[in-house]
């Protein structure tokens, strides 16, 4: 039975088919209003607007799918979870999910006073997601100036990068190395940077190809169970983040394991650590947890092995494609070391030729994934050469060129099509052009092993 000692005032929607809960609450809640199913009351809270935030949600029969439903709303409710008398619960789930409190409906002095924490506690958090939404809008200018920026330097950079690697291919005395090494080392950093300094709001990701080893390297009092070079991409700052908040616990340890199945994968991470803080701690991360789509398994902490925590991350893995075969005509010695760097940078092989005619003698000797093909050239220009290849028998003729041009209107890529060439690459030539086409003819193959 409910022993009132106070009643609340603010807007209290009840979930629940029990008319009888709704006529026992009444008394704490003035104004309490009922609706049967969460559907109703996701459509209720939508049409309410700004209010909706104001809103406390009790959650009678509660799911964690029905938790992490409302918890998606913008502005979103507090959630309060009624927990029937006498049955256990994954209380952790619901809290993970995204509800601010949970404990039975009997108890009238204190589900008056967690309805009203709870109320606190998420107007603060709506008025910190308003805050931090209208910031990303104000900084929306300067990342797209940053971007201008990066594009900038990294269309400088690629062909200073590729021609440094180049140079080091060549034979170079002690001191040469040491200097384009020491260029190598510079221009990754400003790479490194530029990566850096480009915004992520809340709530996007920054997506990088990561191992298990590469992100506890500089980590203390973790451990991986398995996977550990097994590579994966995913949120990577939303992963720093989360592992940076289960480790702040004095003498907490973690532990990672990274499960491949296919190009899917599951990150899980185990946390163990004293058992009158758990609460807290997933308080702490349940919104990176909700941001990188994790969940708690419904078994809860294994009690015989201590006070464990355990989330499941799902990521994607790494599926090297092969590299492809690569013939590359170009007269232009720079311009050949240039694009030929570009390509071993995303582990392809690469044959070069000098001019359309050596480049035609190479495509009849043997066949290739992909042949690039300048189209300004002594001997033999670059569509004279497409036309004599496409006279080629068998698959042969049928290889992919793409011409590379430093003509930049559609009557220059007519053309180039007219004479067999399935694309074209603009000069000067950039890493981005270059994936971009990559990916149009070679769909999940523009990143080869390497």
């Amino acid at each position: 039975m409910i022993q009132p000692r106070s009643a609340v005032t603010e807007a209290v929607l009840l979930v629940s088919q029990a008319a009888a809960l709704a006529g026992g609450l009444a008394p704490l809640f003035p104004g309490l209003a009922r609706v049967d199913t969460v559907a109703a009351a996701l459509d209720r809270l939508r049409g309410g607007g700004a209010a909706a935030g104001d809103t406390v949600l009790l959650l009678d029969a509660p799911t964690v799918a029905a938790v992490e439903a409302l918890a998606r709303l913008e502005p979103a409710p507090a959630v309060v979870v009624l927990l029937p008398d006498g049955l256990g619960h994954d209380v952790a789930g619901f809290i993970a999910a995204g509800a601010q409190d949970a404990l039975p409906s009997g108890d009238g002095n204190a589900l008056c006073s967690a309805v009203s924490a709870a109320r606190r506690r998420q107007m603060r958090e709506n008025r910190l997601r308003t805050a931090l939404a209208e910031a990303q809008r104000d900084r929306a200018e300067a990342a797209t100036l940053l971007d201008a920026a990066g594009a900038a330097v990294a269309a400088a950079l690629d062909p200073m990068m590729a021609l440094t690697a180049a140079a080091l291919e060549s034979p170079l005395l002690p001191r040469q190395q040491d200097r384009l090494l020491a260029v190598q080392a510079a221009g990754a950093a400003l790479r490194t940077t530029m990566a850096a300094l480009r915004p992520v709001g809340p709530g996007a990701e920054a997506v990088e190809s990561l191992t298990l080893a590469a992100l506890t390297a500089d980590a203390k009092a973790m451990s991986i169970e398995g996977g550990a070079e097994e590579e994966f991409t995913g949120d990577a700052v939303g992963l720093r983040g989360l592992l940076t908040l289960l480790a702040v616990e004095a003498g907490a340890s973690l532990s990672l394991s990274l499960r491949p199945a296919g190009d899917a994968a599951e990150l899980t991470l185990r946390r163990r650590g004293s058992a009158r803080l758990r609460p807290l701690v997933l308080a702490a991360v349940q919104p990176l947890v909700r941001r990188l789509g994790g969940h708690l398994p419904t078994d809860g902490p294994d009690g015989a092995a201590g006070e464990w925590l355990t989330l499941r991350i799902p990521v994607r893995a790494v599926l090297r494609p092969a590299a492809l075969s690569v013939l590359l005509v170009e007269d232009n010695p720079i311009g050949r070391l240039v694009a030929a760097g570009f390509f071993k940078a995303l582990g392809h092989t690469v044959t070069t030729a000098e001019d359309g005619a050596q480049g035609l003698a190479a495509a009849t000797d043997r066949r290739f994934d992909l042949i690039v093909m300048d189209v300004q050239m002594p001997v033999m220009d670059g569509h004279e050469a497409a036309r004599a290849i496409r006279a080629l028998p068998g698959a042969a003729g049928r290889v992919p060129i793409v011409a590379l041009t430093a003509g930049t209107d559609a009557g220059d890529d007519a053309r180039c099509r007219a004479a067999g060439m399935d694309d074209c690459l603009h000069k000067p030539l950039t890493m981005d052009r270059l994936r971009t086409v990559l990916e149009r003819l070679f769909p999940g193959r523009v990143q080869a092993g390497g």
